[in-house]
């Protein structure tokens, strides 16, 4: 279901809109950071994220919003995310 522009949505309640990328971490603390000095708005943030991100055979795959790796599934994943630090 369709929900974009979501930064003009909350925008037009009067929100004060900040945006990163969701599955970098240092991102994600520098909006954070960058939020607390801000006052005057209620403010929100969109962390854009790709669900599975570093794991080939799950990331961008629906399939997995509801699934739980199993046996192999859980080496494989864990193989990929650590050689990726």
């Amino acid at each position: 279901m369709p929900l974009d522009p979501l930064d003009v949505k909350w925008a037009a309640f009067g929100f004060s809109v900040s945006e990163c990328d969701g599955n970098d971490v240092g991102q994600l603390i520098q909006a954070l950071e960058s939020m607390q000095a801000k006052t005057g708005a209620p403010q929100v943030l969109i962390a854009h994220t790709i669900k599975g991100k570093g794991v080939s055979f799950i990331e961008a795959r629906p399939e997995w919003h509801h699934r739980v790796p199993k046996g192999d599934e859980i080496n494989a994943a864990l193989e990929e995310l650590n050689h990726g630090e």
